[in-house]
């Protein structure tokens, strides 16, 4: 081949091929004004899609000291946790928003889903990520991303059966796409990040039933 068409074709290949830190989203469901993206990526905060903020679960005591918190302190030099640190604690089910990551995201909210006792349940979770998408939405954010949450809702992460992952993961997908749809319109688009790939599978599972009750919805009303 003439060299000066392979020399084009590579730079042309190198254009078209998306950087490694940038992930696409693996499902996308749409209920009238809301838009639900699934991105799934083992890396640590990859690009989503140019969200604004990411919501983190945490205790009243704000700590970001366990699994998608503790990345997002790290990658935010700590300066959320220092914030953070100055308000703590708060009640379950409210929310801190606070500095994001540079060049990721602009806030991180910190959503209070436990109690003191690291205790949780579906009502005070739905709380948590609605107070957190309010408060969000009144700073500006137009995007948020909100991490997969099923690690933290495991009592002992390391001693879990395989088969009581599977649950937990199950449970978490449906309560976490259930406390999207309560934020009702203050959510315009959710970014749900899961950095387990074996958890994917439960969340599209509850994307397609969001899917395909939309559109039987449209179906009756046409």
């Amino acid at each position: 081949m003439n060299p000066i068409l392979l020399k084009a074709r590579e730079a042309l290949k190198r254009l078209l091929t998306l950087p490694t830190f940038i992930v696409l989203p693996r499902y996308r469901a749409t209920l009238d004004d809301l838009t639900i993206e699934l991105y799934v990526s083992q890396r640590k905060f990859p690009f989503l899609g140019g969200a604004d903020a990411l919501i983190v679960p945490v205790a009243p005591d704000l700590k970001m000291v366990f699994g998608v918190a503790k990345m997002a302190r790290d990658r935010g030099a700590d300066i959320v946790q220092v914030e953070a640190s100055k308000v703590a604690p708060l009640k379950p089910g409210d929310a801190f928003v606070g500095t994001g990551a540079r060049y990721r995201y602009k806030y991180t909210a910190l959503a209070v889903i436990f109690d003191e006792q690291k205790r949780t349940s579906p009502d005070l979770i739905t709380q948590a990520v609605t107070t957190a998408v309010i408060k969000l939405r009144r700073a500006g954010a137009e995007s948020v991303a909100i991490a997969d949450m099923t690690e933290n809702l495991l009592a002992q992460p390391n001693w879990i059966t395989v088969e009581q992952r599977r649950r937990t993961a199950a449970i978490t997908a449906k309560l976490m796409v259930d406390a999207i749809l309560a934020c009702g319109t203050n959510a315009r688009t959710v970014k749900i990040w899961c950095s387990e790939p074996d958890n994917a599978p439960f969340f599209i599972a509850e994307l397609k039933r969001l899917s395909e009750r939309e559109r039987r919805s449209t179906a009756a009303t046409a």
